[in-house]
């Protein structure tokens, strides 16, 4: 019986670079073994699929009637927490990655609330 999906889950599935047809085939049955809800989702595919498809994600921003300035804060903030979350909270190598300077670093994430594991 062939199971319910999400969008997001065949989505992912079916973007997935996929070396082996079969090997696709392979992981939608597992996930449709594994799934407990109502559809499959992305939670119930295999672990490279999930992997590549939350690198890919990129998070949305909607204006639901914000203000300039309160969108930009949250883009600023939304790029702080990532950045310095890739760089292990080291402001010096989240500058670098941005292309700034770590002073630069810490006025944005003090200005827009980012605090940085008691570093900030």
């Amino acid at each position: 019986m062939a199971r319910n999906w999400s969008e997001e889950a065949r989505a992912a599935l079916d973007a997935y670079p996929w070396k082996n047809p079969a090997d696709k085939a392979r992981a939608a049955r597992e996930a449709e073994l594994v799934s407990f809800g109502e559809a499959v989702e992305v939670a119930d595919l295999p672990l490279a699929v999930r992997r590549w498809a939350a690198k890919r994600a990129r998070p949305r921003f909607v204006w639901n009637g914000e203000s300039w300035q309160e969108l930009v804060s949250a883009f600023e903030k939304a790029i702080l927490e990532q950045v310095l979350e890739r760089a292990h909270g080291n402001i010096s190598a989240a500058a670098r990655l941005l292309k700034t300077t770590p002073r630069v670093i810490s006025y944005k994430a003090k200005k827009n609330g980012v605090v940085n594991h008691g570093i900030l």
